[in-house]
């Protein structure tokens, strides 16, 4: 298996229940998850439209959600209006640069808008 630290793959950020969040359509096995973050599986239940967030298996499979904090929550929550946002216009991160955007204490996002592509 590989490293998670290492792994390239760009995920495209995405928001739920307010929090930042990576969204990828593949699976992510849990212990394939980057160190710090948090895993969920976003689920649908009879359409296609997203239904839920579960911390495992249950409905059928949409995605892998990484979030930089876990989400409160007992098994899974389902969502609501408004509460899960696909398109932020955010851009694509792999799970290290997404920590650094996020958790880092020496990011600075006047530094880093054309990395980031929002603007400061």
């Amino acid at each position: 298996m590989e490293n998670p630290n290492t792994i390239p793959e760009r995920m495209r950020e995405i928001e739920i229940f307010g929090v930042p969040a990576l969204f990828t359509s593949k699976a992510i096995p849990p212990e394939a998850v980057y160190p710090g973050m948090f895993r969920y599986e976003l689920q649908t239940g009879s359409g296609q439209r997203p239904h839920c967030l579960a911390e495992g298996p249950g409905g059928k499979f949409l995605g892998t959600v990484l979030t930089p904090v876990p989400v409160p929550m007992e098994g899974q929550r389902e969502i609501g209006p408004g509460e899960l946002i696909l398109d932020t216009g955010s851009g694509y991160y792999t799970p290290s640069e997404f920590e650094e955007k996020y958790l880092s204490p020496d990011y600075d996002p006047a530094t880093q808008k054309e990395r980031y592509g929002k603007e400061g």
